[in-house]
């Protein structure tokens, strides 16, 4: 998974700056499970990956990724992150969390990840 991870790693720098989620649909499997913390947005597969990093990528203006801690396992992977930037709406944010990776050096089986949803509630005009 160590090949993995840095191909994954650096994917989503890839769609961090250009948008360009392809690289990461690449690296999914036909029969991947992509997760958000929320359970409520859940796909599969590769056209399921286009519309998950698609979707990830759209509440976002400006957007960086610092990867600050990875555990490599055989056939997964933990990766602590913190994301800043802005939303679309150019308010500035800086949230973090946690993506799970799963799969072999060739192929993604799984994507699931986990974040401090904060800086969007209070986009929304709620409270922490």
């Amino acid at each position: 998974m160590h090949s993995m991870t840095e191909r994954f790693t650096d994917a989503l720098h890839r769609i961090d700056s250009d948008r360009d989620v392809q690289p990461m649909v690449d690296l999914t499997g036909d029969d991947a499970e992509l997760v958000k913390l929320d359970e409520h947005h859940q796909t599969s597969g590769k056209d399921g990956a286009t519309t998950f990093w698609e979707d990830y990528r759209n509440v976002f203006g400006d957007l960086e990724t610092t990867f600050t801690h990875t555990v490599v396992g055989e056939d997964s992977a933990a990766l602590e992150w913190t994301s800043t930037g802005t939303l679309r709406s150019g308010k500035p944010f800086r949230y973090r969390g946690v993506t799970v990776i799963q799969g072999d050096e060739e192929r993604l089986t799984g994507v699931r990840t986990y974040y401090d949803s904060a800086a969007f509630l209070q986009e929304r005009g709620g409270t922490a």
